[in-house]
């Protein structure tokens, strides 16, 4: 059998005879990263096993209440970087601002009533069938 380079570290291994279509090789942290894709995988596609999984860790954070606040405790360069990185985040959506109530206050307001929608190409011609659209105001500018 020919050797094949591990998905997970890239080094050069040899097959097991029984698993042809090997791709990960024996070491330790390339069976971690073997699982770790494969439940990532499955919790993208899967609907059932995600609300499994999700049940399952709800669950166990019920049962261990004190478990993350002891684990900062004993790992504070975890806290400090996960606090950085919370930083930032916090940044990042400060820039990038979601619509709010006052977001169009600028623009000339629009009347409730119908009107008659078509979509216009970038030369101003008119493509596809009219749409007759009614807008309501749920809430008033």
């Amino acid at each position: 059998m020919e050797k094949k380079l591990c998905k997970a570290c890239g080094q050069l291994f040899l097959p097991r005879h029984q698993s042809p279509k090997q791709q990960y090789c024996s070491r330790r942290e390339c069976q971690r990263e073997r699982r770790r894709r494969w439940q990532q995988n499955k919790r993208r596609f899967d609907p059932d096993y995600r609300d499994n999984d999700a049940r399952n860790s709800k669950d166990w954070a019920a049962n261990h209440p004190d478990y993350w606040k002891k684990y900062r405790e004993s790992n504070p360069d975890y806290a400090d970087r996960n606090r950085n990185l919370q930083q930032f985040r916090n940044q990042k959506r400060l820039v990038s601002r979601i619509a709010n109530g006052d977001a169009s206050h600028h623009m000339t307001p629009l009347k409730p009533g119908r009107y008659r929608m078509v979509q216009i190409t970038e030369a101003g011609i008119v493509i596809g069938d009219e749409l007759l659209v009614e807008i309501t105001f749920i809430t008033f500018p």
